[in-house]
């Protein structure tokens, strides 16, 4: 997975950048047709913006965070991104088990 990092207005240390990797990566098993994330930063005034984007095979998830400090925005964002992702898996998962509910409750001459 390719994790792209970017600042604007913000300088973004070496050991922040190794953070936001580490946090995106725990998103990886829940998700495992990754293929790439990308993280934006800025900063204004008194705020700090984080906005993370994890692209799949089939799908895309955006979260945008704003709190005075950089890495609480951080971990709102994954929080909400994980949210998402797990959302996403369960409809996926509920749906494949009424597809086959449907197939199994259908009478033996009937055909589909």
């Amino acid at each position: 997975m390719q994790v792209i990092i970017s600042g604007r207005g913000v300088v973004l240390t070496k050991g922040f950048k190794d953070v936001v990797t580490g946090k995106v990566a725990k998103l990886a098993p829940l998700l495992p047709v990754l293929i790439g994330a990308r993280a934006t930063f800025t900063a204004e005034k008194f705020r700090r913006t984080a906005r993370l984007t994890l692209t799949g095979k089939r799908c895309a998830f955006s979260s945008t965070a704003t709190a005075g400090d950089l890495t609480a925005a951080v971990d709102e964002a994954v929080a909400s991104l994980a949210h998402q992702v797990r959302r996403a898996k369960d409809r996926r998962r509920l749906a494949r088990r009424r597809r086959t509910r449907a197939v199994l409750r259908r009478p033996a001459g009937e055909v589909a």
